[in-house]
């Protein structure tokens, strides 16, 4: 196969934005879609390498296997080697078994499997994870598995029986991905029968371009590369993913592939020294960045500064350098002087797939290595550690909301002889507010009724940007919570939200799959647009509820924390911290007000003027968390805190008094 200097230079321009994306520099909202350039480069070049083997009479398939196993298991090895002393010094036992579980399964190649069973690429605890960006060879190598029997299956060459074969594939795979985003879009994203159209995609561009001069189109080739870029920083987490929309990479990809000549512009771009430099080095590097930000992350406790985060880009790009040079290298080629026979490479891949694996379930079995928590050396940790891992009595009142299931209100709290009935309604901060509504329930004879779904504010006609089932069962949920105030005779209604998250997103800035839209699959919208969803929706609640003679109360979220304190008590139990010194450093973890304020300016802001305009009171509760400038998640030995903004139940139950006077005040 004809080497292509475009090719490799064509990788940097999927390496970088993923790297920068995984960084959390906003302007590369849509970095993510490097992965699916690298799918279609990666069914091209295997597509070509197999079609001529087998039209030459050379094609093995235990060849085929051992150059993949030259190409990608000793780098993939040397960072899992790497990640496993980082792991082990400052990972806390619960994130150290999805640690171990993802070592494991991405040792076996199925790490998408596990990604797929314990949350999304986009959740909010995504940048912990170390080894969440393996996913992505895990695809591939089950692509490797399953592509050997299509070649079978067409037999000898035939360029249109084999792009007819390519191109059914490709649209069933496609139309999986569109039936997958619509109903389960968090596990679509690595779902393999979801993604396997983009690497035959590339299929489809070797089978085009087999035995034949390479075309050449400096418009279309040109516009391929603009698709791409253009992809990077239009697209967001908002956005279905695989789905119609990946199209735009992933047709830009193989018209580069396709009409990409030596001659051409793009080509002459695509194959200048620093491109093509970062090309050859792209998969150590992409092996690298994720652990580096990862572990960066988990250690500071706090926000990495971007600069930082720059830093360990460039550190990633050293380390990628250093790995292809005297990892890569030495094992593959004609040249390969590190175990140059197949029977060595192919059993020393065998043991090492072993040992990692077995590793990682040991992991598991020793529920991450708890032993390594001394909980006896410090009576102060081991109670904030329970505090903060554990969810309390309220956990058990009322079964969890978890998709895809829809339930009724559920009556938390009933007194025996109840006078009046209050239905809290809201996201997962509902749920965990429940301890501070149980006085009310003893002092005012009220029964508490719960309605909760996580990750969905308690608003009316509007709908979560992120589409799919998860916005669906949202709509549906929060419908029904309202239809059932109606027919059961509440009497008040409390609305409970973590309310910037939907406006203003997190102090890393917007969420795009959790702002509102007017309409379900409302795409590319302003953030002004976005913000006028929201206040719709507080409208059309409000008016809800006052039409049906139900009085109407907002909570307003409590402070936001940068850090989770559960992670942070653990790490200083892992580092063996004096109480003095840990009480040191969670104190000076604790939020200040300036930016939470900041933070909830413009959701308060529009919930101050909508709930005016009705009559609506809303309850802040600040003052019990200030601590001089800052917003503490600690308040002696208790921790007030679950994560970064969840109430503990002990937080909890110190809000029942403000929650006691506010029911308690007269309808105005």
């Amino acid at each position: 196969m004809k080497y292509r200097r475009e090719i490799d230079g064509l990788r940097a321009v999927a390496v970088l934005p993923v790297i920068l994306f995984h960084a959390g520099l906003t302007f590369w909202s849509g970095g993510f879609v490097g992965v699916d350039v690298f799918f279609v480069i990666s069914g091209y070049l295997i597509t070509t390498i197999l079609i001529d083997e087998r039209e030459r009479g050379t094609y093995s398939l235990l060849g085929f296997y051992e150059r993949r196993a030259r190409r990608i298991l000793p780098a993939l090895f040397l960072v899992l080697i790497a990640c496993i002393p980082f792991a082990w010094m400052w990972v806390p036992p619960y994130p150290f078994e999805d640690f171990a579980r993802s070592l494991a399964f991405a040792a076996l190649f199925i790490s998408n499997v596990h990604f797929l069973e314990h949350g999304g690429y986009f959740d909010l605890n995504a940048d912990l994870r170390p080894l969440l960006h393996t996913w992505s060879l895990a695809v591939e190598e089950q692509y490797y598995l399953l592509f050997p029997l299509v070649l079978f299956c067409l037999r000898r060459f035939r360029k249109v029986k084999y792009l007819v074969g390519f191109t059914l594939l490709a649209l069933a795979s496609l139309a999986v991905a569109e039936w997958g985003w619509r109903n389960y879009p968090s596990q679509n994203f690595y779902f393999t029968p979801s993604r396997l159209w983009e690497l035959l995609a590339g299929s489809i561009c070797a089978a085009i371009l087999y035995r034949r001069t390479q075309m050449k189109s400096e418009i279309l080739a040109a516009l391929g590369l603009a698709m791409i870029l253009f992809s990077t920083v239009v697209f967001d987490a908002a956005l279905p993913f695989p789905s119609l929309y990946t199209l735009v990479p992933v047709v830009g990809t193989c018209l580069i592939i396709l009409f990409a000549e030596g001659g051409t512009m793009t080509a002459r771009v695509l194959s200048i020294k620093p491109f093509v430099g970062i090309g050859l080095i792209s998969y150590s590097a992409y092996l690298w960045h994720q652990p580096i930000f990862a572990f960066a992350r988990i250690r500071h406790a706090e926000e990495v500064p971007d600069w930082a985060m720059m830093g360990l880009a460039v550190l990633a790009l050293v380390l990628a350098w250093v790995s292809w040079r005297f990892i890569e290298q030495p094992f593959r080629g004609k040249a390969a002087w590190i175990l140059p026979t197949r029977r060595g490479m192919l059993g020393a891949s065998l043991a090492g797939i072993v040992a990692f694996a077995a590793f990682g379930f040991w992991g598991l079995v020793k529920e991450g290595f708890t032993s390594r928590i001394d909980f006896e050396g410090s009576p102060y940790l081991a109670r904030l550690y329970t505090q903060t891992t554990e969810h309390g009595s309220a956990a058990g009142l009322c079964p969890e909301a978890s998709s895809p299931i829809l339930r009724d209100l559920c009556p938390a709290y009933e007194p025996e002889t109840p006078e009046t009935r209050i239905a809290l309604l809201g996201d997962s901060h509902a749920r965990v507010f429940l301890p501070a509504f149980e006085p009310a329930s003893e002092e005012l004879d009220a029964t508490i009724l719960l309605g909760d779904k996580p990750g969905c504010p308690p608003l009316l006609g509007v709908h979560l940007a992120r589409g799919g089932g998860d916005a669906r069962i949202c709509r549906q949920a929060v419908d029904r919570f309202a239809q059932q105030v109606r027919e059961t005779g509440v009497d008040t209604v409390v609305l409970i939200a973590r309310w910037s998250l939907y406006v203003s997103g997190d102090y890393d800035g917007i969420d795009p799959r959790s702002q509102l839209v007017p309409e379900p699959g409302a795409r590319f919208m302003s953030e002004a647009d976005h913000v006028a969803a929201f206040e719709e929706g507080l409208r059309q609640t409000f008016a809800y509820y006052a039409e049906a003679g139900v009085r109407v109360i907002v909570v307003s979220q409590i402070p936001q924390q940068r850090i989770i304190p559960g992670i942070l008590v653990q790490n200083a139990m892992l580092l063996g911290l004096e109480e003095e010194a840990a009480r040191h450093r969670f104190e000076e973890s604790f939020v200040t007000r300036e930016a939470s304020d900041a933070l909830q300016a413009r959701a308060r802001g529009i919930m101050a003027e909508v709930a005016g305009e009705h009559g609506v009171p809303v309850v802040t509760l600040d003052e019990a968390f200030v601590e001089g400038d800052r917003f503490a998640w600690l308040d002696g030995d208790d921790s007030l805190y679950m994560d970064d903004d969840h109430v503990s139940e002990i937080g909890a139950e110190r809000l029942a008094p403000l929650v006691l006077e506010a029911l308690s005040r007269p309808v105005e």
